[in-house]
This record gives structure tokens, C-alpha cells and sequence, in this order.
């Protein structure tokens, strides 16, 4: 074994320039390495981070003595901070739900924008084309409160026309009462046609 190891180390001996190929052939390698791992972290794309929340509410009161529709005024955070490519969407709209029942909807044609390394809020106004909230929902929301339970609300995000790509489907959740108070990350999906969520993870322009 060790007379092998002696030829070889003779054979790139007596071959210097198949030894300086081989060094320099390690070395530029390594370069690339470094060079695209840098370029990555600063242009690679990276999947912004989603959470909502609800600031204000108005209208949530029982059908019956409703005297106008539910409002919720959602804000959309997007936190685009680990890349520097934007992330928009051509259009978006969501839906606010209680308990699985939907309460509000909102359309926003123009979708949005948010540039690179920069966290932006999309205000989002969700309203219903009735009058308050049915009334087993709305005892069953008071009798959490009385509890001091946790009141949250699910809001369903979907942004089309993202760079081309597949829409995208955010399952978020906001909490109107009680602890944690959050925020929690948004769930993030591509969704394929007939609405069945595909796991790619990502969408960038």
C-alpha cells in the first residue's frame, strides 16, 4: 500500500502541469461556490413572510338587530425582507370566516406590490352583502368571550396573476380575543386548477 501511494505521489510529481490543473481546476470551483452563494443570498429569491391582522370591526351584532352589514378592515402584512426582488400580485381577494362560516368578502382588482428588503401592509376591506351575523354564530362568539376563550378569525387570502405563476392561497388566522394574540405566519400554497393546493413554496417575479 505504501508503494502505491509513493507512485502516485511520484506520478504527479513527474506530471507538474497535471498537478497545477488539478489545483487550479480546486481552486475555481471553490470560487464558484462562493461567488453564487453570495449572489443567492443578495438576488435569490426567497418567499416572503404573510400574517393579518383585524383592527377594526364594525357591525358585528346579531342578524336581527343588525342595522348594516359586517365590516373588517384586515391588514396584510408581507415581510419581503430576505430578497431584494419584489413581490407582487395582479389581482387578490379574501374572505373572512367564524367558525367555518363565511363572514365578509373583498375583491382587490388591482392587487398589490411589495419591493424587495421591505416589509408593507395591505389594507384590505372585507364586507357581506347581508345584514349581521347569524345568530348561533353570534351566541357562540359572546359565549367565548364570557369564557375568555379565544375569538379568532379565518382569513383566506388568494392572489392570482403572481408573476405568471399558479394562484397562491394564504390560510391565515387573526385573533380578535383572548391569548396568544399572534401574529402566526400564514400557511403559503400554490393552487392548481379545480382549487387543490400543490406544495411548491414559492412565488417571485
Amino acid at each position: 500500500m505504501a508503494e502505491d501511494d509513493d507512485d502516485h505521489g511520484n506520478c504527479l510529481d513527474r506530471r507538474p502541469c497535471l498537478r497545477y490543473f488539478l489545483l487550479a481546476t480546486f481552486i475555481a470551483t471553490l470560487l464558484s461556490l462562493i461567488a453564487y452563494g453570495q449572489w443567492n443570498s443578495m438576488y435569490g429569491y426567497r418567499k416572503p413572510d404573510f400574517w393579518v391582522k383585524v383592527p377594526g370591526i364594525e357591525g358585528l351584532e346579531r342578524a336581527g338587530a343588525a342595522a348594516a352589514a359586517p365590516v373588517f378592515n384586515v391588514t396584510l402584512r408581507v415581510d419581503n425582507e430576505a430578497t431584494r426582488r419584489a413581490f407582487c400580485a395582479g389581482r387578490a381577494s379574501a374572505a373572512v370566516s367564524y367558525a367555518g362560516v363565511q363572514l365578509a368578502h373583498a375583491d382587490l382588482p388591482g392587487g398589490f406590490c411589495v419591493p424587495g428588503q421591505a416589509v408593507g401592509s395591505v389594507p384590505i376591506v372585507a364586507t357581506s352583502d347581508g345584514v349581521g351575523i347569524p345568530g348561533e354564530l353570534y351566541e357562540r362568539m359572546e359565549s367565548q368571550r364570557r369564557r375568555r376563550e379565544r375569538v379568532s378569525l379565518e382569513v383566506e387570502v388568494r392572489m392570482e396573476d403572481c408573476c405568471g405563476r399558479l394562484p397562491v392561497t394564504l390560510w391565515c388566522t387573526a385573533v380578535l380575543h383572548g391569548q396568544p394574540e399572534g401574529p402566526f405566519l400564514c400557511p403559503f400554497a400554490y393552487m392548481a386548477k379545480g382549487g387543490e393546493p400543490r406544495p411548491c413554496l414559492s412565488c417571485g417575479c
